[in-house]
């Protein structure tokens, strides 16, 4: 992200703004339909290693040249005001990202750990189950401690299997997103980044003229 941050800089002054950031959303979508297509509890860490690098590089390149959009469309005296809405649209787009793909997971999870269960599995602990996964793996490993082998491999595969299609189907919703963003950008970003004027472009002042020799006169 650190690296794309920099280069995303560079290349929006020489490329241009839409190009870039389009760029960066187009990659955080590739990253996000990759895991959906290759979510699986045998996934090789290094594909995952992969995958975030290509999701930081996207996120990197994104984000300097979509900041400097935003300041470079409001005057240098609302500089404040333009640093402010950016700030509030990255923390509520955070905030609603977690809440909607968050409850997408939950959802289908919830769902397809319900139809997957035994069912002589008891109440309590298939309720405990739909917590997390983690509570899951925990109600199997206690079914196991009691004897019951068999009913835990089903309950440990079933919360796995939930899992995987919850996140699937979450890292789509998100893929679509950045999709979306990334035709926003090429639609609606200025092209190349905004310039501020500098010193060299503000008129030069006239020289005040010398007084002549009748206005001289008439001072004194």
């Amino acid at each position: 992200m650190a690296a794309g941050s920099v280069l995303g800089t560079r290349l929006a002054v020489r490329i241009g703004t839409k190009a870039i950031v389009g760029t960066g959303l187009a990659l955080q979508a590739g990253f996000y339909f990759w895991a959906a297509g290759t979510l699986s509890p045998t996934f090789s860490y290094g594909i995952i290693a992969v995958q975030m690098v290509v999701y930081g590089l996207g996120m990197g390149l994104t984000s300097a040249p979509a900041t400097e959009s935003i300041m470079g469309a409001v005057a240098a005296d609302k500089a404040g005001v333009g640093s402010a809405i950016n700030d509030s649209t990255r923390l509520l787009g955070g905030t609603l990202g977690v809440a909607v793909i968050g409850s997408v997971y939950a959802s289908l999870y919830n769902s397809r750990l319900t139809t997957a269960l035994p069912a002589a599995l008891p109440g309590a602990l298939a309720n405990l189950a739909r917590q997390s996964i983690g509570a899951a793996y925990g109600v199997s490993a206690q079914l196991a401690g009691n004897g019951q082998s068999a009913v835990a491999g089903v309950v440990h595969q079933a919360a796995t299997g939930a899992f995987d299609h919850g996140l699937a189907v979450g890292c789509v919703v998100a893929g679509a997103v950045a999709t979306a963003g990334a035709l926003l950008a090429a639609a609606f970003l200025p092209a190349q980044p905004s310039r501020q004027p500098g010193p060299s472009d503000r008129p030069a002042k006239r020289p005040t003229p010398l007084p002549t020799e009748r206005q001289t006169r008439e001072m004194r």
